[in-house]
């Protein structure tokens, strides 16, 4: 692969050096063509600059990343977004299946984000950054969407078509309303944390379920629900309090 042209927008110096430090001494195909404080310094800067890649801080008072973005109607470069424990951030980022890293930085983890880099579309982020923009403007109970990456690229899903998530070792398997289902590389954990507010419940180790998608519930020794599906999912016997309990809160029992 040819040369990777990057930029760094970090509001304080030190974060700048630690990044450049590793891109230069670490990751041989990585260039640093430009550096920004702020977001109108790296407006300009990525105007005059074409990049490959925008390693881009989140929080940079006033201002954050996402302004930065919202200042280019077509995104022709990739972004990794740098970041502190901001959860509405991270939780935006996850949402979009986006490629972030979490100060301080580590050089595996950089090199590790420049690997999804390469073998990513260039520009995938112009569909992505507007979800990305909607989450900021809005609460996380207003998100509706989460974005899946697929064979020629990703696949924008309604959380409302999502039936229920399946673990599969270090997959998740999320079957859809419309007969079809995708293999993802992230744990079953991960879309627990993801859409734990959003009406989906982890019955049991190996199922994360959207209740809406409830048909009937079996009571009994093996107490377990069937899905819109016709999916037959077992409730686990530690987590059947408390699943009933969030239940009398969406549904009448």
């Amino acid at each position: 692969m040819s040369i990777i042209k990057a930029a760094i927008v970090d509001d304080e110096v030190r974060n700048i050096h630690i990044l450049r430090n590793i891109l230069e001494n670490y990751c041989k195909d990585v260039t640093v063509v430009g550096e920004a404080q702020n977001i109108h310094e790296a407006a300009e800067m990525i105007k005059n600059n074409p990049i490959d890649v925008l390693f881009l801080d989140i929080e940079m008072p006033p201002h954050n990343g996402f302004q930065l973005l919202e200042m280019f109607p077509v995104l022709n470069f990739e972004v990794i977004f740098i970041t502190a424990f901001q959860e509405y951030a991270l939780q935006a980022i996850k949402f979009a299946a986006l490629d972030y890293l979490l100060k301080p930085i580590k050089v595996s983890e950089v090199e590790d984000a420049l690997e999804k880099v390469k073998k990513s579309k260039k520009g995938r982020l112009n569909e992505l950054a507007s979800i990305l923009k909607d989450f900021v403007k809005n609460n996380d109970n207003a998100f509706s969407k989460i974005v899946i990456p697929v064979n020629d690229g990703y696949n924008v899903i309604d959380l409302k078509d999502i039936i229920y998530c399946e673990a599969f070792d270090s997959y998740t398997k999320i079957q859809l309303t419309n007969n079809l289902s995708h293999l993802i590389s992230k744990s079953l954990k991960e879309y627990e944390e993801m859409l734990a507010d959003k009406g989906f419940y982890r019955v049991h180790k190996s199922f994360l379920i959207n209740i809406h998608h409830i048909v009937k519930i079996i009571k009994g020794l093996g107490t377990a629900v069937v899905m819109s599906d016709q999916k037959n999912i077992p409730i686990s016997s530690r987590k059947k309090d408390e699943f009933f309990a969030q239940l009398k809160g969406v549904i009448n029992l």
